[in-house]
């Protein structure tokens, strides 16, 4: 794909959440969750929480995205509780790169794995985690608000020494 002259690729990058991303993280939770919504009053408490990590995809000083971590005292495996990425911004490969970008930031937290749940009629959620390692290992019947099943996904996390899969993640919005 050519790139034309003059015209500079969008900064992309994953920082932390704050306060005045509130109102953004609310607008991708509505457009991307029809049932289970994150309440404003739930998002605002996990920014302040110390046991959760939220972080934003951040676009040319946009909020395309966020994810949501939770972590349990005692656990090295932290929740992935939520990711969402606004619906204009999806098929560029930003999901991937939150993802990852999440992961990175769980480790250095120092976790050595990751759980989530995802509905088991979100094919390309799923399609996403498995592609990133993750392997399912149980369904949860009546899970969700509408009473939708969900998959238990789990991925390990290498440790220093091990060998990880070389992965390329591409974030180019042109």
């Amino acid at each position: 794909m050519a790139r034309r002259i003059g015209v500079r690729a969008s900064p992309i990058r994953v920082r932390p959440a704050r306060l005045e991303d509130l109102a953004a993280i609310e607008a991708i939770e509505a457009a991307v969750f029809a049932v289970d919504r994150l309440s404003r009053r739930s998002l605002r408490y996990f920014l302040k929480s110390k046991t959760a990590l939220f972080l934003v995809l951040d676009v040319n000083n946009h909020v395309a995205g966020y994810s949501l971590m939770s972590f349990r005292q005692g656990s090295l495996s932290p929740r992935l509780y939520s990711i969402a990425l606004d619906p204009v911004e999806q098929g560029r490969g930003l999901g991937r790169f939150l993802l990852g970008a999440s992961e990175r930031a769980a480790k250095a937290r120092g976790a050595v794995a990751m759980r989530l749940e995802v509905r088991v009629d979100n094919a390309r959620a799923i399609e996403l985690y498995k592609k990133n390692g993750y392997r399912s290992f149980a369904a949860v019947e009546d899970y969700y608000q509408d009473g939708a099943a969900a998959l238990r996904f789990e991925k390990e996390f290498a440790q220093d020494g091990e060998a990880e899969p070389a992965r390329i993640i591409r974030a180019d919005p042109l």
